[in-house]
């Protein structure tokens, strides 16, 4: 490969004849892995141009360079890093760069997982990419760029694509009996980023409360704090939902600017909000002015006919509503929407103008095609019907295998099973370890703990399965009662 640019420092002024200083930099490159043995250097006529020195004088250094063998040069061909080079001198190559900060953290950081054991991972709920029309996406693509090249790869509009906004308005309507207005809708590139948004436009860096569910993704409790200065406050979650009475209590000391709540799939347990639970729910927001995010990232892959959204009943501009179309798609689509009431949503825009000027308009115009040329609809079919094999499958399989050591509610939940312990695994510490036994196999759960708002014993696990198809799952369902009973 030919390197083109490389930094090469060389000082006119210097008493050293510039051919050796142009040397020197070469070598040190090499010795820093800049430069790698088989690369191309640039062309002498290029090195020359860009260096401002004669041509002669970049031969001058080659030549030296090949003497001392660092280089080889080739007639017609150019000059390469030699394959073997000069054994280094002692103490020659520069004190690499530290890899780690020397600066004060705020608090220590959560290190990123590099298990490598890990066959299947069942800690969250993904869209399985082998559905994804990535046929019609390709197409749809093509005739973004054909079309509306030019106009595309320009700057556009930082609330998204109007087109896409337009079409989610429409498919939204249909499937889920929302009622938006493009204006009312901003696309994002992701929950967090919604979250973000909504955290910074309402609560601001002067700090607010919010109320979260307990249990609840720490993402959301995550990113909450770190796009402002919120304090936040847990809901407990039952069999209904959040516990709508332990937040009538939280409201008689607390000033709520903002509560986020997943009325149809709650994450982790998958409960939905009762309706009676709903009407109180609604009546607090009244009484006490605060938003409500609804958080509905699932909805496609709830089973059954699903409630409406609660922001399809609001009457009175409480909700804002965060949905996916990566859950739906494919996890590496990084593609979200949320909605919001008139004013509010002026603010969301300007907020998500200073984040991140725009996202890709190019995809957003081709998900915009899939959602008017009908290809989205037909995936959503799709979609539906494998979760509702993949779901039937694990329920079988977790009754076979986890019978008396496992309990969860049948055809509950959206792109994940909550499963809590009994017998053997009714100790939080005897489930903690049998997930770090199934993790030694393969399979990756979460356990309670990661879930509970104090990080406190709790004997439960979430199981992800949209990704993995019936067989799969079997495999993974065989590791983890492996990991439990080794010996059966």
């Amino acid at each position: 490969m030919r390197i083109h640019g490389l930094l090469l420092p060389i000082n006119p002024d210097s008493p050293e004849p510039l051919y050796l200083q142009l040397a020197k930099a070469v070598i040190a490159a090499i010795r820093e892995g800049r430069l790698r043995p088989g690369e191309t250097l640039p062309g002498t006529r290029e090195l020359a141009e860009q260096l401002k020195v004669h041509r002669n004088t970049v031969l001058q250094a080659m030549r030296e360079l090949q003497a001392q063998g660092w280089v080889v040069m080739k007639e017609r061909a150019g000059v390469f890093v030699a394959d073997v080079l000069p054994a280094f001198t002692p103490g020659s190559p520069p004190t690499p760069p530290s890899l780690e900060p020397s600066f004060v953290l705020p608090r220590p950081l959560d290190p990123l997982s590099t298990a490598s054991t890990v066959k299947m991972d069942w800690s969250e709920g993904l869209a399985d990419v082998r559905l994804a029309p990535t046929e019609a996406m390709a197409k749809a693509y093509q005739r973004a760029m054909r079309l509306k090249g030019e106009e595309l790869l320009s700057s556009g509009e930082f609330q998204g694509q109007r087109r896409l906004r337009e079409a989610l308005a429409l498919h939204v309507g249909q499937q889920r009996a929302l009622s938006l207005q493009p204006d009312q809708i901003l696309i994002t590139r992701g929950t967090p980023m919604s979250l973000t948004l909504v955290a910074q436009a309402l609560v601001g860096p002067e700090g607010g409360a919010v109320a979260v569910e307990d249990p609840g993704l720490p993402l959301i409790r995550d990113t909450l704090r770190q796009a402002s200065g919120s304090v936040l406050h847990p809901v407990p979650v039952d069999g209904e939902g959040l516990r709508t009475g332990e937040l009538a209590k939280l409201l008689e000391t607390t000033r709520l600017n903002l509560l986020v709540v997943s009325p149809q799939a709650q994450a982790p347990t998958g409960v939905s909000l009762s309706p009676q639970r709903r009407e109180e729910l609604w009546a607090l927001a009244r009484a006490h002015r605060f938003a409500i995010l609804e958080l509905d990232i699932e909805y496609d892959h709830l089973p059954g006919q699903a409630l409406k959204p609660m922001a399809a009943e609001d009457k009175d501009g409480l909700v804002i509503y965060v949905g996916s179309l990566s859950r739906l798609l494919a996890p590496g689509l990084r593609l979200g929407f949320l909605a919001a009431p008139g004013d509010f949503a002026i603010k969301l825009a300007k907020a998500r103008q200073r984040m991140d000027w725009q996202g890709d308009r190019v995809v957003e115009w081709a998900v915009s095609e899939l959602i008017l040329d009908g290809d989205l609809g037909r995936h959503l079919r799709k979609v539906k019907k494998a979760t509702q094999e993949r779901r039937a499958s694990l329920e079988a399989g977790l009754a076979a295998r986890f019978g008396a050591s496992l309990a969860w509610t049948p055809h509950v939940g959206a792109m994940g099973l909550w499963a809590e312990g009994r017998g053997e695994l009714l100790d939080p510490k005897r489930m903690e370890a049998w997930i770090t036994a199934c993790a030694l196999l393969g399979v990756r759960l979460r356990s309670g703990a990661f879930f509970d708002f104090h990080g406190g014993p709790l004997a439960a696990t979430r199981l992800g399965f949209t990704a993995y198809e019936p067989a799969e799952l079997e495999q993974g369902l065989d590791l983890m009662a492996k990991a439990l009973r080794p010996g059966a």
